[in-house]
């Protein structure tokens, strides 16, 4: 073993401790560091000084016991293996010793042998423990170093209106260490680049950002804790609570928010201004008037990205804040929960990708649904999803290259031409007959795929029955995970990959001896055996007969007919 562990030896018997601490000093194999002891009291003052990984112990002693001693290393070492040695067979004395999660019980009279194999075990624990917790440390470290992009994707999931996020949000924002509180509420800014200079990379960009986000927490820190990420290559979100502790430019503690919303738009001016005079670059805002609760933050993230985009938004270096602007400021659109589910017809892509029929169409089935609260609206959103759905189905027909054989089913003209259905109901019906067919076309080229796969096998099998048939061997000349190979071979034919195998070979075998052209052991070799004695024992298992017996019946046969 590899690892230096230390083993203690415990006996009040002077002679034992000195004879089975020679006895392991002499099991170099075992690579141990040996220490003797004469009563508990005297090993755990060692134990006090040395870290001790294997205990052997008598588990009656004077004063002091062996588990009562068990239950003070515990307290020192946790990790330490105790392994009891008594005198005595006693079992209600095993039983509390394996209750203490003791590595073993063992009887003086065991012999030599049994104890250094009992230390080996013990030892063999250690180095597994020590495996598992590099493991865990490795993946502590890895999780650490993600940490970043996860509390990312997170808060994007939560600005995307996730909802399903919020029930174990407290929990969430703990693990991710996220500077803010699930909570309380949480006031939003968005902020965009107005204009990139025409020499910088996307790397420069990239660059800039992270420089902006820095400014702003310069700002930003001194009466708020915030989290921020970038967006749409262009633009930042930042999400502020009020510091809880006043001093210097805190917000007061009677009314926190309206001062954090207060002081957000100074410091968005002040933010401005240095961007554009340390880093060449116009910035323009939408700062949220109020705090919103977490469940609301993605409507009012989208509002404020919607402010940005049009109207004065579109202006460069603008700042400008939702509460208190004019009406026609604030553009008016579709309601946020649907504006939600239209952003998940996204998902319809990956499910018609996956070959996820059943999924595909519960999801389809229940976005159609969005529309119904008008028919004015209705129009436009009928509208969008349309285009949306066209879209994806184009994608999909273009990249595996299906426009014939879906022409041959479809008009696909009425992907691009509304005006050639009837109703919203037909095109409902037209979409939804598409993606039948592009699923059985994706279904049916699986199963020929499989077919093809099946017979590929089978045909290297019955021409290689001399030479490699392993598995490992098979899922190279197929291109399969071997393991994988093994599943779907019997998922396809309901008979094991060996099985066939061995069928085949035993086949294989019946007709040469049948034949009786071939030496048995050349039989043996042409069927895979590398000895004949193997191929013996293989036939009469499979038979009930040696390959000789089965000769001679089959040769009788011949001659009776």
């Amino acid at each position: 073993m590899s690892s230096m562990y230390r083993l203690l030896i415990v006996d009040n018997e002077r002679l034992i401790v000195e004879n089975l601490v020679d006895l392991f000093v002499k099991a170099e194999e075992l690579q141990l560091e040996v220490y003797g002891a004469y009563s508990a009291q005297e090993a755990l003052e060692l134990m006090d000084q040395t870290q001790i990984d294997i205990v052997l112990s008598d588990i009656r002693m004077p004063v002091m016991g062996g588990l009562e001693l068990q239950r003070e290393i515990i307290a020192r070492w946790p990790k330490c293996k105790v392994i009891f040695l008594s005198g005595y067979d006693d079992f209600e004395y095993a039983q509390q010793a394996l209750r203490n999660n003791s590595v073993d019980y063992l009887l003086k009279t065991e012999g030599e042998q049994t104890v250094l194999l009992a230390v080996k075990k013990a030892a063999a624990q250690l180095k597994e423990a020590l495996e598992a917790d590099r493991l865990i440390e490795r993946a502590r470290v890895q999780l650490e170093a993600a940490k970043p992009v996860l509390r990312r994707e997170y808060v994007w999931s939560l600005l995307q209106g996730d909802s399903a996020l919020l029930k174990k949000a407290r929990q969430a924002f703990q693990e991710l260490e996220l500077p803010l509180s699930s909570q309380e509420r949480v006031l939003l800014a968005v902020g965009r680049v107005d204009d990139w200079r025409d020499d910088y990379s996307d790397a420069d960009r990239e660059l800039m950002l992270y420089a902006i986000q820095n400014i702003a927490e310069e700002y930003v820190s001194a009466f708020a804790h915030s989290f921020s990420l970038v967006f749409d290559k262009n633009k930042i979100v930042w999400m502020l609570q009020p510091l809880k502790t006043q001093g210097g430019p805190a917000p007061s503690r009677t009314a926190p928010w309206a001062k954090t919303a207060e002081f957000l738009q100074g410091a968005a001016e002040r933010i401005r201004l240095s961007c554009k005079e340390l880093l060449g670059l116009k910035l323009s805002f939408t700062l949220a008037g109020d705090a919103k609760d977490w469940a609301a933050a993605a409507e009012q993230f989208e509002k404020l990205k919607l402010m940005l985009n049009c109207g004065l938004g579109l202006g460069q270096e603008t700042v400008l804040v939702d509460k208190g602007l004019p009406e026609q400021a604030v553009p008016q659109g579709y309601k946020h929960e649907v504006r939600t589910e239209l952003r998940r017809f996204e998902s319809l892509a990956a499910l018609l990708e996956n070959g996820q029929r059943y999924h595909f169409f519960n999801e389809y089935s229940r976005l159609i649904s969005l529309v119904g609260e008008g028919p004015a609206q209705d129009g436009h959103l009928k509208m969008e999803i349309a285009v949306t759905l066209a879209s994806i189905f184009l994608a999909y027909i273009n990249r595996w290259g299906l426009q014939t054989e879906i022409g041959d089913r479809h008009d696909l003209s009425r992907l691009i031409r509304f005006d050639r259905h009837a109703s919203w109901k037909e095109t409902v019906d037209y979409y939804a007959r598409l993606a039948e067919s592009l699923f059985d076309i994706k279904w049916n080229g699986r199963i020929h795929q499989e077919n093809d796969v099946v017979r590929h096998i089978q045909r290297y099998v019955e021409q290689n029955l001399a030479g490699d048939v392993s598995l490992t061997r098979i899922g190279e000349v197929v291109g399969l995970n071997p393991y994988y190979l093994s599943r779907l071979y019997k998922q396809l034919t309901s008979e094991g990959l060996s099985e066939y195998v061995t069928n085949v070979r035993l086949t294989k075998a019946k007709e040469l001896l049948a034949q009786n052209v071939l030496k048995i052991s050349d039989v043996s070799r042409s069927v895979g055996f590398a000895s004949e004695q193997s191929f013996y024992r293989f036939f009469k298992k499979a038979t009930g007969q040696t390959p000789q017996e089965y000769r001679e019946s089959a040769e009788n046969v011949k001659k009776s007919e």
